[in-house]
């Protein structure tokens, strides 16, 4: 199931070019199937309309909006909710939000996770060097981890699908990456790689926005990590795709489009730490919740491999994201007022 966030605080599947608002269908399933008297206060029961609450409702929730999706869809745009509500609306009418996350949710992101990516940037910046840039060192172990190697981003760093992105004032070389996001689903703490992938509810599009020439923290310990962090500095949408339709997430296309032209067309495949090491290894001794999100890193194709640097963002600029299985969104790229 797509289920995407939209309104102040609804949810919705999505279905071809339709939201189904998921807590009304399963109101109205309710109501005249199972002959609820109260059937807004037990749909808010079993399907939750906050994405968060709704994760946290474990399977129970997802199987209850199965059953209200086979009810309601044979209705059509006319389903209507226990007081008339419509419960069918038109995607491209109806603006979406970032699914998450909640702003108590951990954003753990991966670094030099595709050695393509990793080989390519190296490359650029020794020739950016050579050509008379400044020269900001770092860590041998970041050009090729030897474990996963994360970093966290803030969780009010985020924006959704269509969203506005500030182009950040303390940098020239604004870049983006395109990545797949696994959402936790049920809570964990030490956690066996075998069993990883029991703890996903589902997957996103992610975009890791980085100031490519603040990277000086790398070597000063500003563990805040000023090219990673700041407002807009992450992206996700423009909805979760649910685990039990993607058993497999590192066979997925990854793929950048700047103002059309093709920039990034890799593959989850590359991955060099998959989910499931990635899970155990930052769940050791550190509990994960329900909405906290891993990022995988990303493929080739970043403007920091361009060696000219003629691929870094500007204001104007309009980057698309996708990965097939899941859907695409876009962010434009605006000065900073």
């Amino acid at each position: 199931m797509k289920i995407a966030k939209y309104g102040p605080d609804r949810i919705a599947a999505v279905e071809g070019a339709k939201l189904i608002d998921l807590n009304l269908a399963f109101a109205s399933y309710a109501r005249h199937e199972l002959r609820e008297a109260l059937p807004g206060e037990l749909a808010d029961a079993r399907v939750p309309s906050d994405l968060l609450k709704f994760i946290q409702a474990g399977r129970a929730a997802l199987d209850a909006a199965y059953a209200a999706l086979e009810f309601v869809r044979p209705l059509g745009d006319w389903a209507r909710g226990p007081r008339g509500e419509p419960i069918v609306l038109d995607l491209g009418a109806t603006p979406l939000r970032a699914p998450l996350p909640s702003l108590g949710s951990k954003l753990i992101c991966m670094g030099r996770n595709f050695a393509e990516h990793a080989h390519a940037a190296q490359a650029a910046t020794m020739a950016r060097e050579a050509a008379g840039e400044p020269r900001h060192k770092a860590p041998e172990s970041s050009r090729r981890p030897k474990r996963p190697a994360g970093f966290i981003k803030f969780a009010d760093t985020v924006v959704g699908p269509g969203d506005p992105v500030t182009y950040p004032s303390r940098t020239r070389q604004f870049d983006y990456e395109c990545e797949i996001a696994a959402i936790i689903g049920t809570p964990g703490k030490d956690i066996a790689e075998a069993n990883a992938m029991n703890h996903v509810f589902g997957y996103s599009v992610f975009c890791d926005y980085s100031a490519r020439d603040q990277t000086t923290d790398l070597e000063d310990m500003n563990w805040v990590r000023h090219h990673k962090n700041f407002d807009c500095a992450a992206a996700l949408g423009p909805w979760i795709l649910t685990a039990d339709e993607l058993p497999d997430p590192h066979g997925v296309p990854l793929r950048t489009w700047v103002n059309g032209q093709a920039r990034q067309d890799g593959n989850t495949s590359e991955m060099i730490y998959k989910f499931p090491r990635i899970i155990e290894y930052y769940s050791v001794d550190q509990t994960l919740y329900p909405g906290d999100l891993f990022a995988s890193g990303t493929c080739q194709g970043t403007a920091m491999e361009k060696k000219d640097g003629s691929w870094f963002l500007e204001p104007g600029d309009t980057v698309e994201f996708e990965i097939p299985q899941i859907g695409r969104f876009s962010n434009r790229v605006v000065a900073k007022r």
